[in-house]
């Protein structure tokens, strides 16, 4: 569907003439039925590139667009702005196919004078140096791979050092869908946290449950989850009428560090960067994780030694879950594994569980560095780009040299 507006009605070849069909003179009946059948939000921007009657039928999908809600400050700024991003796991076909893009998709659409001039009508915008292109900013989606990874907020304008992050909960269906619902916001100022409701347009600072710094906020089934850096994990509802402790399970003579990772709407899963300690000084050279999943009736973690054929991805542009099985075979990405993009160095390897390190004090009922495939973060700005490649080195070698430096 991505033909082009201008009209090429045959092709002579030394065999036969073929008729190539213009898209374009289809009833307009005819395209509002296959708009309301097209469900794919990327088959919708292919869609909307054939030409400028598709455009106005099809609408621009909903899962691209960046909605945004002017909000008040806490104090004498200029108003912020509350915008609502998705993300994706994209590689352009023509780059080798262990290279990949984590990040955000923004919406491009040239005006009608411009048409001619671009590869389509309509194309998505992503601002990172991609080999070959003609236009580094740009990238046409159409020659891509996309993996859907939902999204995340970020609160535009607020220039505040004490700033964090934001969550934001929805109270009814019509708001989840980008529509005009009411909604609650958390805004995470290291050691305060205030609050929002879209019904009164006020910031209210909320008394502190802890005197821990907050590290992180998420949301996973119409409640806010909140993080902080002496590993406590606190739920609570968008009315604040109940606080839940979900301490995480305790770790002898260790110190660790925590990311919220969710699979679906179905689960919610606990990653810990476990760090031994001898003598009250933190072991770097023996980086390990601890995974646990949530048990939302007891509410308690379970340790999960499996999450299927899951990769989670945890960086700075959020964390998040993907199925492995929508890689392209032979880039090296394998499920039940884990992968930091945040780390200060350069290259790295999957996390899996029960890897042999060759050393008899680690624990095999963790999970360690797999040394199988290589991966490269080739920029972490403004998206973030990796390559996976197979790897020489064995499992056994020593993992400090590649664990210093983790995030305190």
């Amino acid at each position: 569907m991505a033909a082009r507006k201008k009209k090429t009605p045959t092709m002579v070849s030394s065999e036969s003439t073929v008729s190539v069909p213009d898209w374009s003179l289809l009833p307009v009946e005819l395209l509002h039925i296959i708009s309301k059948k097209v469900e794919d939000c990327f088959d919708v921007v292919h869609a909307r590139s054939v030409c400028t009657l598709w455009r106005s039928i099809f609408p621009f999908p909903s899962h691209l667009s960046r909605p945004s809600y002017t909000l008040p400050t806490p104090r004498e700024d200029p108003p912020w702005s509350l915008e609502k991003i998705p993300l994706f796991l994209f590689r352009p076909r023509a780059l080798a196919a262990s290279e990949f893009f984590l990040g955000g998709i923004g919406r491009y659409e040239p005006e009608e004078e411009e048409e001619e001039e671009l590869p389509s009508p309509i194309q998505c915008s992503v601002k990172v140096e991609i080999p070959g292109s003609s236009d580094p900013r740009l990238i046409n989606m159409l020659d891509c791979q996309i993996l859907p990874l939902g999204h995340q907020y970020r609160m535009i304008g607020c220039n505040a050092r004490e700033y964090r992050n934001v969550a934001v909960l929805h109270l009814n269906h019509e708001g989840e869908g980008g529509g005009d619902g009411d909604f609650v916001v958390l805004l995470n100022f290291t050691r305060v946290l205030f609050v929002l409701r879209s019904s009164e347009m006020k910031w209210r600072r909320l008394q502190p449950f802890t005197m821990a710094t907050c590290e992180e906020l998420f949301t996973f089934r119409g409640k806010f989850y909140a993080i902080f850096i002496n590993g406590d994990v606190f739920a609570f509802d968008p009315h604040f009428q109940g606080l839940t402790h979900l301490k995480p399970l305790e770790l002898p003579n260790c110190g660790s560090c925590n990311d919220l990772v969710q699979s679906g709407d179905d689960e919610l899963f606990l990653v810990e960067q476990i760090l031994p300690r001898n003598d009250d000084v933190f072991d770097f050279h023996r980086l390990a994780l601890r995974v646990c999943r949530l048990d939302v009736e007891a509410g308690q973690w379970v340790v999960a030694t499996d999450i299927g054929d899951r990769v989670f991805i945890i960086g700075d542009l959020g964390n998040v879950s993907c199925s492995a099985k929508e890689f392209p075979d032979g880039c090296g990405v394998s499920g039940n594994s884990i992968l930091y993009t945040n780390m200060p160095w350069k290259e790295t390897y999957f996390y899996k569980y029960g890897v042999d390190t060759g050393r008899e004090e680690d624990d095999r009922n963790c999970w360690w560095y797999s040394r199988e495939n290589l991966v490269t973060i080739l920029s972490t700005s403004p998206v973030v780009a990796l390559r996976v490649e197979r790897s020489n080195e064995p499992n056994v070698k020593d993992i400090g040299a590649t664990s210093e430096g983790n995030r305190s």
